[in-house]
């Protein structure tokens, strides 16, 4: 039986050069190659031009360069982009390129869909699918700046999918996207509704990679009531798990609140997220404008500014994220794999 020849993303340069030194090639030869897949965006061996031919047919011939395909493409008024691929392992994830101004952020997926069923979230409403692989979510990033010419200078995992429960796969993108596409860490978000024991886990990490974790009410029993799945993790234990993070970084996290009509937007609420925020918890609040999902019951708030003056009243440092990409569905919570023209 011929066995499967290894995917070239899950490998190390290191590995790579002992690839080539047990088959009598020298090391600058897999260094150049390290540099046409990674630098120059080059994933096909016969494109590699400075390579001997022998060399190009050996890389065909014992590796595989699998490399998402595109889907579908859309631009909204604001120019924000969503992106459907293919992915080499089967099935389809979304990510979205949003300009603003000299940054240029990527929003990736961790899942093929996401179990934590947010009521509010048209992504929650797909269930799981499938667990990503580590390379398949670097290939969004590679995708996007290299097949499609993006330029990208920050990286959210804010796309489908809850990433602290793929954590080993999102662990090896993140190496990947630091270590292989020079991404520097601060400037990558990891979100999080919430797994202790994963936020724990990355605060032992040695790069300094920004959190932020989806809060969406400080009371418990609403925040169980928009999140089911939070009920099995209480808030008390996330806190913990949060400042602890805080403390061993040394550094703030970010809350994310996504601000509902009649739900989560009274002045209880802001009670609650005050004394949510206390040492040794370090954290800035980011209110997310609702971006409203055909079949969900709720609304955005029209106390967006209100609730952050009332923060802002009270210590806390609180900004505003309005919604990016809504008229093709590629704002906060729309990820559905929805064909929007």
């Amino acid at each position: 039986m011929v066995g499967v020849k290894p995917v070239f993303w899950t490998a190390s340069l290191e590995e790579l050069k002992r690839e080539f030194d047990s088959a009598g090639l020298p090391a600058y030869r897999a260094q150049q190659v390290w540099q046409w897949v990674w630098q120059k965006g080059i994933a096909q061996p016969t494109q590699m031009t400075d390579l001997p031919q022998s060399l190009r047919q050996k890389l065909e011939a014992e590796w595989r360069f699998p490399l998402p395909r595109l889907l579908h493409r859309r631009s909204s008024q604001d120019g924000t982009q969503k992106l459907l691929w293919e992915l080499p392992e089967g099935g389809s994830v979304e990510s979205v390129w949003i300009p603003q101004r000299q940054r240029f952020t990527l929003c990736v997926s961790s899942q093929m869909g996401c179990s934590f069923n947010c009521r509010f979230c048209a992504t929650g409403q797909m269930g799981l699918e499938r667990q990503l692989k580590g390379y398949e979510i670097l290939l969004q990033v590679y995708g996007a700046k290299f097949l499609l010419g993006l330029p990208i200078t920050h990286i959210v995992f804010m796309g489908m999918g809850e990433p602290l429960l793929n954590y080993s796969a999102v662990m090896e993108a993140l190496t990947g996207l630091t270590q292989r596409m020079g991404f520097s860490a601060r400037r990558i978000t990891i979100s999080t509704v919430g797994i202790p024991k994963g936020i724990e886990r990355l605060a032992e990490r040695p790069e300094r990679f920004e959190l932020a974790f989806s809060l969406h009410s400080a009371i418990p029993e609403k925040r169980q009531a928009l999140i089911p799945t939070a009920a099995h993790i209480s808030l008390e234990s996330l806190r913990a798990a949060l400042a602890y993070y805080c403390q061993k970084r040394r550094d703030w996290i970010t809350l994310e609140y996504v601000l509902l009509a009649n739900i989560n937007d009274g002045p209880e609420d802001v009670a609650a997220l005050r004394d949510f925020v206390a040492p040794p918890l370090a954290a800035k609040v980011n209110l997310i404008e609702y971006n409203p999902t055909p079949g969900l019951p709720f609304r955005p708030s029209p106390r967006l500014k209100e609730f952050q003056r009332a923060l802002l009243r009270r210590g806390l440092i609180a900004t505003i994220r309005y919604s990016r990409g809504r008229d093709i569905a590629a704002g906060c919570g729309q990820l559905a794999r929805q064909l929007v023209s």
